[in-house]
């Protein structure tokens, strides 16, 4: 009788209920969680990102529209190659969502190149916008 055989009927013996994980070490037992790494460079591209983008939305576009956004988060996406930036307003504004991602978006040209002269990259990672909308006394 081989030791597997052998090692079943002892551990039928031992328990009511037979299950995948008798036999394991409980050290070894414990399912390791997939934690999701952010990289170096992906957490310094976020940083470095959200000081061109909120430098460049409060001075140099001409539009009153995106000089009140505040960029709340920058987090990188496929491995850096693009980046998500949340933004939201501190002034209580009337505008709707899709008048500001409208103007994100026609400005996109002009953060990307601000972007490419800050960041030490061969490629400058595509920009995608997400508004959060008008933020209260403690979101910021």
């Amino acid at each position: 009788m081989n030791n597997q055989l052998r090692w079943q009927k002892n551990a039928a013996a031992c328990c009511a209920e037979f299950g995948a994980e008798d036999g394991i070490d409980p050290r070894y037992a414990v399912t390791k969680q997939a934690r999701k790494k952010s990289s170096r460079k992906n957490l310094q591209l976020c940083k470095e990102a959200t000081r061109i983008i909120s430098l460049v939305l409060t001075g140099e576009t001409g539009q009153p529209l995106l000089r009140d956004l505040l960029v709340l988060s920058v987090q990188a996406e496929q491995g850096g190659a693009s980046v998500c930036v949340s933004v939201g307003h501190y002034a209580d504004i009337q505008v709707s969502d899709t008048e500001v991602l409208d103007a994100l978006k026609s400005v996109q040209g002009l953060l990307r190149t601000a972007l490419a002269h800050a960041l030490h990259r061969k490629h400058t990672p595509t920009l995608s916008f997400h508004y959060v909308g008008v933020l209260g006394k403690g979101d910021y």
